[in-house]
């Protein structure tokens, strides 16, 4: 036998016993963890510990079992909470002094460089802000009011009379009112008549199945439609079906500008209101190809889109800069306060809804 032959045996015995050791560390490494395994689960056994809890759920299992979970009564009282804030009609009629106070204190939050003076980014800044943080709030809030109405019965759909009894139930209405009131509410207070009367118009625009009864999804549609994807959505083809001229599914600069297509603002000529409408179909245009699309369109109206923070600011800086010096001073934003006290500055939630 050569010496080559002999080197290959060798070499060939030695990859052998490397193989074998491999399988053999394998080996012992499963059987290891079978019996960690083993072990484990005769510990599950005698201590009869759960491998799943039966205390948490989610919050958004909204079946007949998931809401008579343990945690019941805290979801109620934290859908409580979220809805009768939802429902507590806003102080229209605030006493100048709060009214102060609150334009002083959001002034001084908004001018984030502290020079006592409001800039047109710090305010667009803040207003975005603003709109960011309602539109977050809507969708919580949404969830813990349609939980707290849906109850007679719990069926993942809210009936006109369940959230109208509930409506009553919160602003102080007895059960014996809620059972055998009259539909026109007589002796009602008018401000709370055209609420029910508003919220009634409104349902029937955010019911699209069933007239009688509404989805999460529609629900939050109706209580706060700028939160709504479907809202948007709806606001989108309704634009383009009414301005679409040429029905090739697309806006051109003429069809978006033009006055006898759109309702012009009683502040505006047709002229100045075509050249507003062109300066937003520029922003809106995103990749400057004079077309605007479905996609382009639904960015531009979605309400987290920057351009509304900044256009509202622009409104505010021209009802409110007397000197014309770009900056706006608290003694300026104060001598406009009834203007401020409704704008998105202040009152994001009431000033959509004044929108949709």
């Amino acid at each position: 036998m050569s010496v080559l032959m002999v080197l290959q045996l060798l070499q060939r015995g030695v990859t052998q016993v490397g193989i074998s050791m491999r399988l053999h560390a394998r080996l012992r490494l499963w059987v290891g963890l079978a019996a960690v395994y083993l072990i484990f689960m005769g510990f599950v056994y005698l201590l009869q510990v759960p491998l799943r809890s039966n205390t948490l759920h989610s919050h958004y299992d909204l079946s007949a079992e998931g809401v008579r979970a343990k945690h019941h009564d805290i979801v109620k009282k934290e859908a409580e909470k979220y809805a009768q804030a939802a429902l507590r009609v806003p102080n229209v009629n605030m006493d100048v002094v709060e009214q102060i106070r609150i334009l002083t204190e959001t002034f001084r939050k908004a001018d984030t460089n502290g020079d006592g003076l409001l800039e047109l980014t710090e305010l667009s800044s803040w207003i975005s802000s603003k709109i960011k943080e309602h539109l977050n709030l809507a969708l919580k809030e949404n969830f813990f009011m349609f939980t707290a109405i849906d109850l007679n019965p719990r069926n993942g759909m809210v009936s006109w009379e369940e959230y109208h009894r509930y409506f009553l139930k919160q602003h102080g209405y007895s059960d014996e009112y809620i059972e055998t009131h009259k539909e026109n509410h007589k002796g009602m207070p008018r401000e709370l008549k055209e609420t029910i009367m508003r919220d009634k118009a409104s349902w029937s625009e955010a019911a699209r199945d069933n007239p009688e009864q509404l989805t999460i999804d529609e629900f939050l549609a109706f209580r706060h439609p700028e939160s709504s994807h479907a809202t948007i959505l709806g606001i989108v083809e309704e634009t383009i079906g009414r301005l679409d001229l040429d029905e090739n599914g697309v806006l051109n600069e003429e069809e978006f500008s033009d006055p006898d297509l759109n309702e012009v603002p009683d502040d505006l000529t047709e002229e100045l209101f075509r050249l507003e409408r062109l300066d937003e179909f520029r922003v809106a245009d995103e990749d400057k190809n004079g077309k605007l699309e479905r996609h382009e369109l639904l960015r531009y109206i979605d309400p987290r889109n920057i351009h509304h923070a900044e256009k509202e600011a622009v409104s505010l800086f021209s009802a409110a800069d007397s000197n014309q010096d770009a900056v706006l001073t608290l003694k300026e934003i104060l001598a406009k306060k009834e203007v401020f006290m409704v704008s998105k500055m202040i009152d994001a939630a009431r000033s959509f809804h004044d929108e949709f």
